[in-house]
């Protein structure tokens, strides 16, 4: 879930995912994969997805897209950023 555009936004990367669940927790943001790494980043990140940092359901996931807190809210946000996409 990164795109070139992103290049700009500063995130967090990490080669597994304990050490971005960690740095989530920490420091706050949207925890994101892409290919087999981890990224944490901002509201201006999830933006660039085209999706609203805003939406209630990335609290429902616990603001964790690789594995959320409420499966049935991760698939609402999925279908948004399909239509997107």
């Amino acid at each position: 879930m990164y795109f070139a555009s992103m290049d700009a936004i500063v995130s967090r990367w990490f080669t597994g995912y304990a050490g971005a669940r960690a740095s989530l927790e920490a420091e706050g943001g949207y925890l994101l994969p892409y290919r087999e790494q981890f990224f944490v980043t901002t509201r201006e990140g999830i933006r660039e997805l085209g999706l609203d940092p805003d939406d209630p359901e990335w609290e429902r996931i616990g603001w964790d897209w690789v594995r959320p807190l409420d499966r049935a809210a991760w698939e609402r946000l999925r279908e948004r950023r399909v239509s997107v996409a």
